[in-house]
């Protein structure tokens, strides 16, 4: 099939915007990525976080405790 000067243009913008289109989904896979990795550093630091307190709330819990036990016996 034989293409005018104008046809030719389009297909080449065309391409143009073609091969912009995979790099940017390349760079975009790439983000993805890079961003699912942060969110699984942010999850972690939470669920440590979350462990810590618990840890401190059974602590403090515990140490109430003793101290209720201990004015039970003034």
């Amino acid at each position: 099939m034989n293409y005018n000067e104008e046809q030719r243009a389009i297909i080449r913008r065309m391409g143009d915007i073609s091969a912009r289109i995979r790099e940017t989904a390349a760079a975009h896979a790439v983000a993805q990525a890079e961003e699912a990795q942060h969110l699984i550093d942010a999850i972690t630091a939470l669920t440590n976080a979350m462990n810590r307190s618990a840890e401190m709330h059974r602590l403090a819990t515990e140490h109430g405790d003793a101290f209720r036990e201990f004015l039970d016996t003034l």
